[in-house]
This record gives C-alpha cells, sequence and structure tokens, in this order.
C-alpha cells in the first residue's frame, strides 16, 4: 500500500454535481438562461412530451423523473424526488447551448479561474497521478474500477485532487463564485 500524497488525482464522483449546478447558476446570472422555462427551448431536439413540462431547476434537484431519454418519466414532474445523472448530462448540454462553448472548455475555465491546477474534465487527459479507484461488488469483495469514466462527467467524472477541492469548499462556501442572490 502506497501513501496518498496531496497531488494524487481522484475521479470524484458525485462531487462533480456541484461544477456544472455553477456553470448552469453562472449562466443564469449572465441572463443566458432562466430556471423555470421548459428545457425544450435549450433542446429543442428532445421529442419526448415532458421536455415542455421539465425545466433547468428540476434538472439541478433531482425532481424530473427522466430515466431514459427516449421515455416518459418515472413520476410526475416536480412531484418528487429522484436522484439523477442524466439530469445533469442534460444541463452540461443546456450550458453548452446557453453559453456557445463546449463543456470541457467552460469547466477548464472554471477551474483555471479558481485556481484549481489539478482539476480536469477527462476529456482533456491531464490527469499523471490518476489513483486507480475500487468499487466493493455485491459479494462484499473490493475490486478495482473498470467504468469510472462510463458515467456522465457533469455527473460524475471530473477529476481532482483533495487541495482542489479544499480550494474549491473554500471559493464556494465564501459566496465568490456566484452573485449573491
Amino acid at each position: 500500500m502506497l501513501p496518498l500524497k496531496q497531488n494524487d488525482q481522484f475521479v470524484i464522483g458525485s462531487i462533480s454535481k456541484q461544477f456544472t449546478a455553477v456553470l448552469v447558476l453562472r449562466e443564469f446570472d449572465k441572463g443566458n438562461l432562466d430556471l423555470f422555462t421548459p428545457i425544450h427551448k435549450y433542446l429543442p431536439e428532445l421529442t419526448q412530451s415532458w421536455a415542455d413540462t421539465v425545466t433547468i431547476h428540476h434538472l439541478l434537484v433531482h425532481m424530473h423523473g427522466i430515466s431514459d431519454l427516449n421515455k416518459p418519466t418515472s413520476f410526475k414532474v416536480g412531484s418528487q424526488y429522484s436522484y439523477s445523472q442524466i439530469g445533469y448530462d442534460l444541463l452540461a448540454k443546456i450550458v453548452e447551448r446557453s453559453s456557445g462553448k463546449s463543456f470541457a472548455e467552460l469547466s477548464e475555465a472554471l477551474f483555471k479561474e479558481c485556481r484549481m491546477d489539478n482539476s480536469f474534465h477527462p476529456d482533456n487527459k491531464k490527469y499523471n497521478n490518476l489513483v486507480k479507484g475500487y468499487t466493493e461488488i455485491e459479494s462484499g469483495k473490493i475490486e478495482f474500477e473498470t467504468e469510472t469514466f462510463q458515467n456522465y462527467v457533469a455527473a460524475g467524472s471530473f477529476i481532482s485532487t483533495v487541495k482542489d477541492l479544499n480550494t474549491w469548499n473554500s471559493l464556494f462556501y465564501s459566496g465568490k463564485l456566484l452573485k449573491s442572490k
């Protein structure tokens, strides 16, 4: 077993959603998005009727019921909470449309602004010190994780370090990333 170092990088899982939410809210702060407008306005290629009901707010707070883009929602939109990965992938697509930039570019700019020098969108492949992850399977055995990057990036595949996440927490909770409203 090797001791961890400050510059060891990890796939940070659902902490990634914080970065996505901030990118969305920054587009809102700029007046490029409305949190309560149905997402069909931003993603007109969506063909399901729920696109005329689900809002960005529903996606942010996991109250949309989308489990598959080609199926109806699993419950009435806004009526219950159901933790979701796919909603954050939709948020990434919406932010790309509203900003005119790729989600990788937007996230990299955010990390640079925050001076999070060891945090990355996985497509940028700047992870020289990536620590291998492990998952506990049903039998209780721990196995090497082979599907780390199978998740939606916006929901769970960003790469970061302990030091960078500490920097993020300081900025995020001090109110320096978004307008105070």
